[in-house]
């Protein structure tokens, strides 16, 4: 039996990070595809400043899928800065949170069991994975922000119960 199915802190690691990608893949789905281009107040003129909802998703992907390649080579990863072009949508944004969001619980899952390495981060699984939860939520409430000032709040029952309610009450 592998020592994360043994071992009570490590299950409670990957639970950790399995909650907070819940959460994230839980807000995307609840913006409707027509607000993922809310951009924060002050932002459209300033350009290249202030990245709308959508790109605010992307950008965590791509810091994810950056570390994923960083852990398993050593080298800086070859992932543009930043999504030109066409805004991504929803499906594609769900589907790459999602396989990152694996990836990053594979690798946590071996380098608890010292079958992997993380490189930085004082090489340890835990302080990577709050390096993310942190990087990750600050994001989560720039999106929250943008749509707020755009005029479209998530109200009540997906702000608070949804997406702090499964931190606290584990639903």
């Amino acid at each position: 039996m592998s020592p994360t199915k043994t071992d009570p802190l490590a299950r409670e690691v990957l639970a950790t990070w399995k909650r907070h990608q819940q959460i994230l893949v839980y807000l995307l789905q609840r913006i409707p595809e027509k607000h993922l281009g809310a951009l924060p107040t002050g932002a459209e003129g300033r350009e290249g400043k202030g990245r709308d909802v959508a790109r605010q998703f992307a950008h965590v992907n791509r810091n994810r899928v950056g570390w994923l390649h960083f852990h398993a080579t050593g080298a800086r990863p070859d992932l543009p800065t930043s999504s030109k072009g066409e805004r991504p949508k929803k499906k594609e944004l769900q589907a790459s949170l999602k396989d990152s969001g694996k990836r990053v619980e594979e690798l946590l899952a071996k380098a608890l069991r010292k079958e992997a390495r993380i490189r930085l981060f004082g090489k340890s699984p835990v302080r990577w994975l709050g390096y993310l939860v942190a990087h990750e939520s600050h994001h989560r409430g720039q999106i929250l922000l943008a749509l707020e000032q755009s005029g479209f709040g998530l109200g009540e029952k997906v702000t608070v119960q949804g997406l702090w309610g499964k931190w606290i009450f584990g639903k």
